[in-house]
């Protein structure tokens, strides 16, 4: 797996959108949709990049994350 990342004069560490969805695992679809949701999603243009702030890429983990939880809870009261 290949993560870019960079890092700003303030020392922001900026992601680009494949090394995202790389980490998260997710199809590029759903990357989309969910960085459309996300509301104070901050993003840097860089040689034809999208590059996404730390704080986004942490908030889509947090999402994935919940999103595969409740998804093995329902698998489990399917089974009970």
């Amino acid at each position: 797996m290949k993560v870019v990342g960079f890092l700003t004069e303030e020392n922001d560490k900026l992601y680009d959108f494949n090394s995202i969805k790389n980490i998260l695992k997710v199809s590029k679809t759903k990357l989309y949709r969910d960085l459309k949701k996300i509301e104070d999603n901050e993003f840097v243009r860089y040689k034809n990049q999208f590059l996404y702030k730390e704080k986004t890429l942490l908030l889509l983990m947090e999402k994935t994350l919940i999103e595969r939880l409740d998804k093995i809870e329902r698998e489990e009261n399917e089974f009970s």
